[in-house]
């Protein structure tokens, strides 16, 4: 809201705590995650109130502030289970800031559960999105996606920004992200999910990693370990960054999701068996098991790796960083 802001983005009005002394607001995790941050939120009257931040998930890129004024009108939400692909959607936010806040455009669901996978600076997450095709610029994070009955049907969190695309937004399901703005509100954070607590990639961002899937017949969702946290059970066991994933519990990893359904339905301290397969230098695999008890996701990603491996990055669509091990 002024020349030494860091950072702008939208936010939705949730509505009232019980004892009606504060307003909740809806936003992203990006735009208010970090250290030091201090939150102010503006009106479209210029009204101004600072902020306390209740809590984010990075995960979900979900967060919630909360303001102490009440009195305004709380937006009604919508059944995001119910869209269909060529629904007619709306995007509202602040497109660049403040500078063109309250920006409203349209536009239609172009994709349902759309599985887009973001790298942060010390975690990959891989999040099931509403894909529209509504026009939305920085600063729309956290705004609302709303149908035509003026419900919210997504939380705004990112686009794909490379002139080989175009009009690629992605929302984040209202219904999915109800459950996660409740614990925020409730504990400040999500408790009680498991994690394996390592950074991964799809086997096809890789040209190399996709050739050996493909010639050893190993699965098209196999995943590459780019990192293993220093609080994952595996950091005491013999997997290594570079190693595939190419199942869990004895079902192959057809696709990625076969591995987060297998988290998402176990709890803290469950135990999986991962099938990893190693690839040497002369392009040789070994396939092995590994047992890996799942730990608590409390938004702490230190990497556990003391080798220093190269990595071959691109920002081509802002989604995929490239791990290699054979440079």
């Amino acid at each position: 809201s002024s020349s030494s802001a860091s950072g702008e983005g939208s936010g939705i009005v949730m509505g009232e705590n019980k004892d009606h002394t504060y307003t909740y607001i809806i936003t992203c995790a990006h735009v208010i995650s970090g250290e030091g941050v201090k939150a102010v939120v503006q009106l479209h009257d210029g009204t101004q109130y600072d902020a306390e931040i209740v809590g984010y998930d990075s995960r979900t890129d979900i967060g919630v502030l909360k303001i102490k004024a009440t009195g305004f009108t709380a937006a009604e939400f919508g059944d995001s289970t119910k869209l269909s692909v060529g629904e007619t959607v709306y995007a509202i936010g602040n497109p660049g800031g403040t500078e063109f806040f309250g920006s409203f455009t349209n536009g239609m669901v172009s994709a349902l559960n759309r599985s887009v996978t973001i790298q942060g600076t010390s975690s990959t997450n891989t999040m099931s999105l509403i894909q529209m095709d509504a026009s939305v610029s920085p600063g729309n994070s956290g705004g609302a996606l709303i149908n035509e009955y003026g419900q919210v049907v997504g939380i705004n969190s990112l686009k794909i920004s490379d002139s080989s695309y175009e009009l690629m937004g992605f929302s984040i399901p209202i219904s999915s992200a109800k459950e996660i703005i409740d614990d925020l509100i409730a504990y400040g954070r999500v408790p009680n999910r498991p994690k394996l607590g390592i950074s991964y990639f799809s086997n096809t961002s890789n040209q190399q990693y996709n050739m050996i899937v493909q010639i050893k017949g190993l699965p098209a969702g196999s995943l590459i370990i780019a990192d293993i946290n220093e609080d994952s059970d595996l950091a005491n066991s013999s997997a290594q960054v570079g190693d595939l994933i190419t199942a869990v519990n004895g079902k192959e990893l057809s696709t990625s999701e076969v591995l987060l359904e297998a988290i998402e339905n176990a709890k803290v301290g469950d135990t999986l068996t991962l099938t990893l397969c190693r690839i040497s230098s002369n392009y040789q695999t070994k396939e092995f098991n590994v047992k890996v008890k799942l730990v608590e996701d409390t938004g702490n990603t230190t990497s556990s790796s003391s080798q220093q491996q190269q990595e071959q990055t691109t920002q081509q669509d802002n989604r995929s960083f490239y791990y290699n091990p054979f440079n």
